[in-house]
C-alpha cells in the first residue's frame, strides 16, 4: 500500500456537514482553548470570503457535493459537505455525530479504536463536552489523539454545530486525567499491531466542527471541516503526507461515507422502532375498544 493511500485513512473522523449557509450561524461565537481553531472556525462561520482562494471541487451523484482544501501557514483546512443522498433526521445526524463515533471501527478501516472517556459541562468554553480516545491505523503507523467535542443547538435557525479540539492534561481534575491516561493507555497495550508498521504516533493538534442544518434536496445537510497535524517529533511521513491535498480529500471521502453509513443504520432502527410503537399503540386501542361495554340502548319513545 502507497504512502498516499496509508495515510488517506487520517479520520477525519465521519463527516457529513455543508459551510454554504454557514455565515448565518455567526451568531454561534464557538470558543476554542486552541487559538488558531478559534480563529479559523469562527471566521467560516462569520466570513463568506473565507473559501475565496481555496482549492474547490463539487460533484454529483454522490453522498457530497463538494469538498475544499484552504491553504494557510500551518497546513491546509479541509471541508466536505453533503446531504447523504437519503433524507436524514436532523438529531439522528447530530447524535451519530456527537454519541456514536465509538461505532466508526465498524465502517471504517482506518479508525482502530474510538473510546469513551467521559462527559460534561465545559464552563471555559459554555458548552457541553464529550471527551474521546482515537487509535487511528494508517497502515505505515498508529495515530492516536484525545478529543473533546462540544455541541450547542441553535434553535432559530434549527442548526446544531458540534466542534472539536485535542484534550490536554490541564483540562480536567488530575484524577480524571489518570483515569484517562489508564483507559487510553490500556487500549494501545491491548490492541493488536502488525509487525512492520507498528509504531504509534501522537497526533500534534487537530480541531475543526460540523454544521448540521437544513438540507437543500434532502432533509439534511452536514458540513465537516477539520485541521489536523503531527509534531516535528513525528517523522516526514506523518508530518508533511498528512498534508498532502490528494490524502485530505480520500481521508474526507473515507471518514464521511463511514459517517452516512452510521446515520443510516440509526436512521432505519428509530423508524423501525418508531413503527413498532404506532403498532402497538393501535392494537392497545383495539383491545380496549372490544373489552369496552356496549352503549345502553336508547330508551323507548
Amino acid at each position: 500500500m502507497t504512502i498516499a493511500r496509508a495515510l488517506a485513512r487520517l479520520p477525519v473522523v465521519a463527516a457529513l456537514v455543508a459551510l454554504s449557509s454557514v455565515a448565518s450561524a455567526a451568531s454561534l461565537d464557538l470558543k476554542l482553548r486552541n487559538a488558531e481553531g478559534q480563529e479559523v472556525l469562527n471566521r467560516i462561520l462569520e466570513d463568506d470570503s473565507y473559501w475565496a482562494d481555496a482549492y474547490t471541487k463539487s460533484y454529483s451523484g454522490k453522498q457530497y457535493d463538494e469538498i475544499r482544501l484552504k491553504s494557510i501557514e500551518s497546513g491546509y483546512v479541509p471541508m466536505i459537505t453533503g446531504e447523504g443522498a437519503q433524507d436524514f433526521d436532523h438529531d439522528v445526524v447530530a447524535d451519530v455525530v456527537y454519541m456514536q463515533n465509538t461505532r466508526l471501527p465498524k465502517y471504517m478501516d482506518g479508525a482502530k479504536i474510538v473510546i469513551d472517556l467521559g462527559r460534561g459541562y465545559d464552563k471555559t468554553v459554555g458548552a457541553e463536552y464529550r471527551d474521546t480516545f482515537y487509535v487511528l491505523d494508517l497502515t505505515l503507523f498508529y495515530a492516536t489523539f484525545p478529543q473533546r467535542m462540544y455541541r450547542r443547538h441553535d434553535a432559530e435557525t434549527n442548526r446544531t454545530v458540534l466542534w472539536f479540539e485535542k484534550i490536554e492534561p490541564s483540562w480536567v481534575p488530575a484524577a480524571t486525567w489518570t483515569e484517562y491516561q489508564a483507559k487510553m493507555t490500556s487500549s494501545v497495550e491491548n490492541m493488536d499491531t502488525r509487525w512492520i508498521g507498528g509504531s504509534v504516533v501522537p497526533v500534534g493538534d487537530i480541531y475543526g466542527m460540523f454544521l448540521v442544518e437544513p438540507g437543500e434536496t434532502q432533509t439534511s445537510r452536514v458540513s465537516f471541516v477539520s485541521k489536523l497535524a503531527f509534531g516535528d517529533d513525528a517523522g516526514f511521513i506523518a508530518k508533511m503526507g498528512s498534508q498532502m491535498a490528494p490524502v485530505l480529500k480520500a481521508g474526507l471521502r473515507s471518514g464521511f461515507g463511514a459517517s452516512v453509513a452510521i446515520a443510516a443504520h440509526e436512521q432505519e432502527r428509530r423508524e423501525k422502532r418508531k413503527k413498532a410503537a404506532e403498532e402497538a399503540a393501535k392494537k392497545e386501542a383495539a383491545e380496549q375498544g372490544s373489552e369496552a361495554p356496549a352503549p345502553a340502548p336508547a330508551p323507548a319513545p
